[in-house]
């Protein structure tokens, strides 16, 4: 099996020395190098998330393995989940999903020679997984950095032109998705050795990773993280694009107030049943019941997912959970979760209901859209002081590798302020003395007519 590996670093091909030597000026110093994906305590700026195990071992079979047969026996996704969260406690959020990359050899490694997929020259790996490597790249076009996400594939030769028609569809999908709140698709292509995702290169953290090192949001911080992710959703949908794996590694915090929506295009190979046997189901703790039965999404899948990420945001912990797919899958199934104050008596009811509602196990139950989740929140938030919206510098003493999050949303989550009373304005003439005034004009001139024509 071919597999994309990380290349020798190369400089870039430019023909402009002053932007190759501006380039090389950075790499030297550092500004790209990586962290361990493994080690939550040392998250730098650039490092963006591995994705979780489930999500990338079906978007594998998507890319690279042919349809599964049904089958009783446990599947491969099933034994490499319940391997994978062996000793986790059920719905805690503390405990990740590690991610390593399989031991690599030097014939495993198709890049190493070129370093170079496109007109992009790969540099720094930001994150790796199942499905491919994440990595920073340059490019020797345009002259800027980017993020270039690799995607093998491994399939026989017939199949190969559909599936390259397949990925480029989705990349020129998610590149039509224009909002400030989600990640904007550069570019797209082929190579040799797999396909290829250009976007923008993000700086910060997921909040998958946030929430490993201790963090806790405010409640109004958590609303207003999921009013915006919500108003992106909502963007989207618009647009005909579910995204099917909402969850807080794909949502990531650029600065104190953006959240990023990543992975639109990634994720909606996993609707293609023609080459995936089974449903499109992406990471099982934020998956609808039913992606879990394999039935169709629409936008309100995605409101669920959106719902168990508040719950977790304001509670830190997951409203299911297990320790196998077979057990997370139950427990979605049988509908009780622990009402968020149960967790956390601070959790304002308002909150906790517009979670409860948006994981309901019957789509009708949930709101509809995802603008509605996000009117509903946006209500809520002009309710509260902006104070709020504040992180104490105190409290974030536990975790100093993350920076204070978010400062209020002026236009839609403070409360307008008070402004003072204009003057009154200057007394106007009532209009009946402006109407004598010109009656008795009008009377003078009809004198002088009447004179001037009795004297001639």
């Amino acid at each position: 099996m071919t597999r994309l590996m990380p290349p020798t670093i190369r400089t870039p091909d430019d023909t402009r020395p002053a932007a190759r030597d501006a380039f090389l000026a950075d790499s030297a110093s550092g500004l790209w190098l990586p962290t361990s994906p493994g080690d939550p305590s040392d998250l730098g700026e650039d490092t963006l998330p591995p994705d979780s195990i489930p999500f990338e071992q079906q978007i594998g079979e998507a890319l690279g393995r042919p349809p599964r047969r049904q089958s009783t026996a446990p599947s491969e996704s099933t034994q490499l989940l319940d391997a994978d969260l062996n000793g986790q406690a059920p719905g805690r959020v503390s405990v990740p999903l590690p991610l390593s990359p399989a031991p690599r050899t030097e014939d495993q490694d198709p890049l190493a020679a070129s370093g170079q997929m496109g007109r992009y020259v790969l540099e720094r790996p930001l994150g790796a997984g199942g499905l491919g490597t994440v990595w920073s790249a340059y490019d020797t076009v345009l002259a800027r950095r980017v993020a270039v996400k690799t995607l093998p594939l491994v399939v026989p030769e017939h199949e190969r032109q559909h599936l390259t028609e397949r990925v480029l569809d989705e990349a020129r999908a998610a590149a039509r998705l224009s909002h400030t709140h989600i990640v904007t698709v550069h570019d797209a292509g082929v190579s040799p050795d797999g396909a290829y995702i250009a976007m923008e290169l993000l700086r910060g953290k997921d909040l998958s990773q946030m929430l490993r090192t201790g963090w806790r949001p405010t409640a109004e911080q958590a609303a207003l993280i999921v009013r915006r992710v919500a108003d992106a959703l909502s963007y989207a949908h618009g647009k005909g694009v579910v995204h099917r794996d909402i969850k807080p590694a794909n949502i990531f915090m650029v600065g104190r107030t953006r959240p990023v929506v990543l992975d639109f295009g990634i994720a909606q190979l996993l609707h293609q049943t023609d080459t995936v046997g089974g449903p499109a189901l992406g990471s099982p703790f934020y998956a609808a019941p039913e992606q879990f039965d394999g039935l169709e999404c629409d936008p309100r899948t995605d409101v669920y997912s959106l719902g168990v990420v508040l719950y977790e945001l304001l509670t830190g912990h997951r409203p299911y959970g297990g320790t196998s797919l077979a057990e997370i899958r139950a427990a979605v199934r049988a509908a009780r979760p622990r009402p968020p104050r149960e967790h956390n008596p601070d959790v304002p009811a308002a909150l906790a209901a517009i979670a409860l509602q948006a994981i309901s196990i019957d789509p009708v139950q949930r709101q509809r859209t995802a603008g509605t989740v996000a009117r509903e929140l946006r209500a809520w938030l002009a309710t509260q002081a902006p104070a709020g919206l504040v992180i104490d510098a105190s409290s974030a003493s536990a975790s100093a590798s993350v920076p204070p999050l978010l400062t209020s949303d002026v236009q839609a989550t403070t409360t307008p302020a008070t402004m003072p009373e204009p003057a009154p304005p200057a007394r106007e003439r009532p209009s009946w003395i402006l109407s004598a005034l010109l009656a008795a004009v009008l009377v003078l001139l009809l004198l002088v007519v009447v004179m001037l024509w009795m004297n001639t």
